[in-house]
């Protein structure tokens, strides 16, 4: 009795492999091994099975099956594990986004900590409160922002704390 190859059989459906996923997703290739693995603690549970047999040299999947899945991981990810496209920002980060160009007088991604630590540290000449351990620059972090706006009470930072979705109360500056 011959034996048929696996992959024969399957007509009219398209497949993809993991250099789509990849593509898709705007990740490196060794990402989109470590969600598929069955070994590694990174596998997630919804990433498709291949249709072709276990140990086939290049794991196959359905098209369709491969895009439900990056649709999920582009509408945003709970477990926290891999990077998604960005979801789109909220009217509250928005609008914190706005008062905080408008505060500086220019735009600024508040998601870049290079800008950030340029417009606190450099064109608003707030205090340093603490360095990163790794590079020894000034921090920009949630907790040094939030101890910095205590004791400052620059809405800057008040505007920054709400875009990154603290619940903040406005603090007036202390008097010069």
């Amino acid at each position: 009795m011959a034996t048929t190859n696996p992959l024969q059989q399957i007509t009219d459906v398209e497949l993809v492999g993991y250099d789509y996923f990849a593509k898709e997703l705007d990740v490196q290739l060794r990402t989109i091994y470590a969600y598929a693995s069955e070994t590694n603690a990174q596998r997630l549970e919804n990433f498709p099975r291949p249709i072709t047999p276990a140990g086939h040299r290049q794991p196959l999947f359905t098209k369709t099956a491969a895009d439900e899945f990056i649709e999920s991981r582009r509408a945003g990810s709970t477990t926290g594990k891999g990077r998604v496209k960005a979801r789109p920002l909220t009217q509250a980060e928005v609008d914190a986004l706005e008062e905080a160009a408008r505060i500086l007088g220019r735009e600024i991604d508040l998601r870049d900590r290079r800008a950030l630590r340029a417009a606190i540290y450099d064109q608003l000449a707030l205090p340093v409160l603490n360095t990163s351990e790794k590079e020894g620059l000034p921090a920009v972090d949630t907790v040094t922002i939030k101890k910095l706006h205590k004791q400052t009470g620059h809405p800057f930072l008040y505007q920054l704390l709400t875009f990154r979705g603290l619940d903040v109360a406005p603090i007036d500056a202390p008097a010069e």
